[in-house]
């Protein structure tokens, strides 16, 4: 078997990083409400995940053919450097709405198959399964991309959120765990924080590092450590962040942690050529902005999320 090796040996391995963004541009209900001034604030966060972050895979959650276009055409660097792929799949009387973004020169993503779960009543969207190639060749990475029901209209205590996570754990089980395929990443908004019983019970996304090298059907979540203040530091010295969605006059918090990245035990441990840099798997930094603007502002409630992960040597 070829062994991955850089392309350059005199510059160290950029790894691969992979940002999701759930950018509200086009909920499913309303997928036109997005204005010029929106897709041009829009493009910066864009362009700040690209450019300065240098994501090479960047997954777009809450978007429509409308916003895709608007996006493409506010923001040049995306358009020019990244293959931009549509995922706008039925889902019984709903659709998925994603569009991924990969790095041309880099890797290509491809899409696999739809997970949905009917129930005879519904059809619930449990999340999308794309493969994730490098050019160079080496193993593939399954990437499910997840956009779960809002609270507002599935509370919390609602068993069909459960039902959803443990629908979503089989389907890894039987289609990609059952294959000896290793790199699982999942990413998205699941509406649910790490430590509700869907993400932790069901689907068995831990926090435990130890709990994950003895079970290696355990997934490691490390947005665990996502769930507190700010500390009173600079950025780069941040052990934890405020959350990624934020909701000013919620009952106890105005932050939550919805959007994650969740990976396989053999990507926690570099088992199979690839380990998380979880120092810089995290919320991600906000471009600087005109006067007067901020994230979260207007239709933009959520901040991207990144992940990261290195090459690692025999």
């Amino acid at each position: 078997m070829k062994k991955d090796r850089p392309t350059d040996q005199h510059s160290p391995d950029p790894g691969i990083r992979i940002a999701w963004w759930n950018t509200g541009l086009s909920p499913t209900r309303v997928p036109d409400r997005a204005s010029p001034d929106d897709f041009k604030l829009a493009s910066k966060m864009l362009r700040h995940l690209v450019e300065d972050i240098r994501a090479d895979v960047v997954v777009l959650g809450e978007m429509a053919e409308c916003s895709v276009k608007g996006l493409r055409e506010a923001c040049p660097i995306a358009r020019a450097e990244f293959t931009w792929l549509p995922a706008f799949h039925k889902a019984g009387l709903s659709r998925f709405s994603f569009c991924v973004l990969s790095r041309t020169n880099r890797l290509t993503v491809s899409f696999s198959s739809p997970i949905v779960k009917n129930d005879g009543e519904r059809i619930c969207k449990v999340g999308l399964h794309f493969l994730i190639r490098l050019h160079e060749g080496g193993r593939p990475f399954s990437l499910i991309a997840s956009h779960w029901p809002s609270r507002l209209h599935l509370d919390r205590s609602d068993s069909a959120r459960t039902h959803i996570a443990a629908h979503l754990r089989r389907w890894i089980d039987d289609r990609i765990l059952s294959l000896r395929s290793e790199n699982v990443i999942l990413i998205g908004d699941f509406n649910d924080e790490p430590f509700d019983e869907g993400l932790e019970r069901y689907l068995y996304a831990s926090r435990d590092r130890n709990k994950v090298l003895r079970n290696p059907n355990f997934l490691y979540n490390p947005f665990w450590r996502h769930l507190s203040s700010l500390p009173q530091r600079s950025p780069k010295e941040q052990e934890c962040d405020a959350g990624t969605y934020h909701h000013p006059g919620a009952q106890y918090s105005d932050w939550h942690t919805f959007d994650q990245l969740i990976v396989s035990s053999a990507l926690l441990f570099g088992q199979s050529g690839w380990r998380l840099n979880e120092e810089n798997t995290r919320v991600s930094s906000v471009p600087a902005l005109d006067d007067g603007e901020a994230f979260p502002h207007g239709i933009f409630d959520h901040l991207p999320i990144i992940g990261h992960l290195e090459r690692t040597f025999p």
